[in-house]
């Protein structure tokens, strides 16, 4: 019951793929702290593996997009695999390589605080944005084909990514600064530099980042919807629930509920058409335009 997003709720909420994230708290930078850093993702990946491996007959780690679609005529569910903090690869360039050896689709380049990569929105402005070594990191990233997701970065963050990326940027679970004055939100001039450059920002469901006060419901998720939309247009908003992160406050509280936002974005006046880009074929495309 405490886990939103389980085997039962994604075949029961008619949840295809997920993308589960090893995620890793902003701790220490010294040697010793980074190689445990490395470490502990290492064993998140595996533990998701494991789980994987232990119900082949149900759901399986998908590494490529044909991997999704293969899956699903199998009558599977995917799952693929991320890392949430650049600290993970701590100063070791290579550890980027090793990660998409090993199935990660993207990784968030930080958390909350700044790190050897780049400066957070809820850090202390170190780098003044992303530091030599994290354009070297965008760089590798481009080159293995591991999508480059900005949501925690800071602005000066974000806009220099863009600028080093040569691969369109995802901002997994980020939602909008003007509806909800969050400096993890996405400012509108953010949204349109990211939609130029042919990325998707995908709304988040955490109450906190839906409404300021608190108390946030599906149709605050929809007005950050429409409003993404409006700005960035349809072919580059998306959905990142951050399920079994800090989602679950809100009335969608599982993939079990994943049908009322869909139904709400149709009685707000989207078509079919439109709701499909939202809820998965513009992160598909981003899948297919990055991975390698």
């Amino acid at each position: 019951p405490k886990i939103q997003v389980d085997l039962h709720k994604m075949a029961e909420g008619h949840l295809d793929a997920t993308i589960m994230a090893a995620y890793l708290e902003q701790q220490e930078r010294d040697d010793a702290s980074l190689e445990k850093a490395t470490a502990k993702a290492h064993h998140i990946l595996t533990q998701i593996e494991e789980m994987a491996a232990a119900n082949s007959s149900a759901v399986s780690i998908a590494y490529t997009p044909d991997n999704l679609q293969q899956l699903k005529r199998e009558g599977k569910r995917a799952i693929m695999l991320a890392i949430e903090n650049g600290y993970a690869i701590g100063k070791d360039i290579h550890n980027i390589e090793t990660f998409r050896q090993r199935g990660v689709v993207y990784m968030t380049l930080c958390h909350n605080g700044d790190n050897d990569i780049c400066d957070s929105a809820k850090g202390n402005g170190e780098h003044g944005g992303v530091s030599a070594f994290g354009a070297d990191v965008i760089r590798e990233m481009n080159r293995v084909g591991m999508m480059v997701d900005l949501s925690h970065a800071a602005e000066t963050s974000f806009y220099q990514a863009i600028e080093a990326s040569r691969t369109p940027i995802v901002c997994s679970h980020s939602s909008a600064r003007a509806l909800c004055d969050h400096p993890r939100n996405l400012t509108d001039d953010q949204l349109r530099a990211l939609a130029a450059s042919g990325g998707v920002a995908q709304v988040c469901l955490y109450d906190g980042f839906l409404r300021k006060e608190g108390g946030a419901t599906i149709d605050d998720a929809v007005r950050h919807i429409v409003h993404m939309v409006q700005v960035a247009g349809i072919d580059h908003v998306g959905i990142g629930t951050d399920f079994d992160g800090i989602g679950g406050k809100l009335d969608i509280a599982s993939p079990l509920d994943m049908d009322k936002l869909f139904d709400a974005l149709l009685k707000n006046g989207m078509n079919a058409a439109d709701v499909e880009k939202i809820a998965y074929k513009n992160a598909e495309r981003l899948v297919k335009d990055t991975l390698k």
